[in-house]
């Protein structure tokens, strides 16, 4: 009896033993209240909200709104790319002489490539163009341009594109602006192919 046991011990002891796994994955992990819990880190993932599509009776009696749009979008779009690339240059300059120097090839460079196109824009366009600027960089075309070019210069545009009904501190604001909405809705309708 004695016998059977030790070796019904020896058995229960050695299945116990291999039962426990070597082998394993390692987490990070971090220790909440005296709990060990686990650690995973994901990719990100860009949450957009659903944009409802232009009717075609939207379309219709939105009709020079869209040209508008379409004709404006793309400047918009080449501006913040520039932008974007001397704010970059400009983030890796050791001293401020530096960056005055690319503060003022940045304003030439925006100047020569978009005055003559800006000027030919109507009013309703260059009123669209300032939205759609703040809606690209986040900032109004106003700051911007006080950050590139002198404090008189940047003032005088102000002063001379508000006598013509353009306000440079214009927001973009689809949440509570009707028009704004129809322009996000248009743009969504340009970037999808639809328009």
């Amino acid at each position: 009896m004695k016998k059977i046991i030790c070796l019904t011990l020896m058995i229960f002891i050695s299945v116990i033993a291999f039962s426990q796994n070597k082998g394993g994955i390692t987490v990070f992990g971090t220790i909440y209240n005296g709990d060990t819990i686990p650690v995973a880190y994901l990719e990100p993932i860009r949450v957009v909200g659903y944009i409802c599509p232009l009717t075609p009776e939207e379309i219709r009696s939105n009709s020079k709104l869209i040209r508008d749009v379409k004709k404006t979008y793309p400047y918009a779009k080449q501006i913040q790319q520039l932008l974007n690339n001397y704010l970059y240059m400009m983030s890796n300059c050791q001293n401020d002489s530096q960056k005055e120097k690319i503060k003022k090839t940045a304003a030439n460079d925006i100047d020569n490539k978009f005055s003559g196109k800006i000027k030919k824009l109507s009013k309703k366009q260059g009123k669209i163009l300032s939205k759609l600027i703040y809606r690209q960089t986040g900032r109004s075309s106003y700051s911007l341009m006080k950050d590139f070019m002198s404090g008189f210069k940047a003032s005088f545009y102000k002063t001379a594109t508000k006598t013509m009904g353009i306000n440079l501190n214009d927001n973009f604001e689809p949440q509570n602006d009707y028009e704004d909405r129809m322009i996000e809705r248009i743009i969504s309708g340009i970037e999808n192919g639809k328009l």
